[in-house]
């Protein structure tokens, strides 16, 4: 079996209020697959189902065919905010998922000093975050959550709090990443360009309770992203949310 993570039958409520009724899906071993909605349908509330953060009225959570509904700790998670600690280095921040499994400085350092040029914090790692642009932070932020050395990364609108220029940057960095370090991902999103740029498939959350009603295969072939069938594709996504 080739799926790291996978939802089956989740069903949540938040009191008498049905969020989710019966979603399943799986994200694939080196893939990255987005879900996108509307604010306010639930795509948080899933993450942290799948985060082991919130445990689901029914149902259940399987990473690398182990059940772990409930249990915190399972997925590298990162959140729209980069939350580095102000007072705390960009070296230490990275370091803190390692510093928390025991980890000596000497082996700490093994680690982090070879990962620094390929996510673009070489030369910053003694700075403090407030010294770094937002796309640096990022960088550091996935970073440490990469360090975390779980299967599968959660990352919650990672890239929105940038500018356009910068975001865009990001997108390229982060698709070369991703395929050089085979990262597996679950991107939650409500920018359809972001989705179809880092994604290899698509689902379209939406209702109330929620469902996945369509999901989508992101062509990567050379030149898509410049192309009219990328156009007609944004346009079946954004159709197939506010339908």
């Amino acid at each position: 079996m080739n799926d790291v993570l996978v939802l089956d039958n989740i069903s949540h409520a938040f009191g008498q209020q049905p969020i989710f009724d019966n979603l399943s899906m799986s994200v694939s071993k080196n893939d990255v697959v987005s879900i996108v909605g509307a604010s306010g349908v639930g795509k948080t509330t899933l993450f942290n189902i799948a985060a082991g953060l919130l445990v689901p009225s029914s149902g259940k959570v399987f990473i690398n065919g182990k059940e772990t509904t409930g249990e915190a700790g399972t997925v590298g998670y990162m959140l729209q905010k980069d939350l580095l600690l102000p007072f705390k280095s960009v070296y230490d921040n990275i370091a803190l998922p390692l510093t928390l499994k025991g980890y000596s400085k000497a082996k700490i350092a093994d680690i982090i000093n070879p990962q620094l040029a390929s996510f673009g914090l070489e030369g910053l790692e003694h700075q403090y975050p407030q010294m770094l642009s937002g796309g640096q932070r990022q960088r550091a932020a996935l970073l440490r959550t990469y360090l975390s050395d779980n299967p599968i990364m959660l990352l919650d609108e990672p890239f929105s709090a940038l500018d356009f220029v910068t975001k865009d940057e990001m997108y390229h960095w982060f698709s070369k990443l991703q395929k050089r370090l085979e990262l597996t991902c679950l991107i939650i999103t409500h920018d359809i360009d972001e989705a179809i740029y880092l994604s290899d498939q698509l689902y379209v959350l939406k209702g109330s309770p929620a469902e996945f009603t369509q999901t989508f295969s992101i062509p990567k072939c050379e030149g898509f992203l410049d192309s009219q069938d990328y156009l007609n594709l944004k346009k079946q996504i954004f159709a197939a949310i506010q339908s």
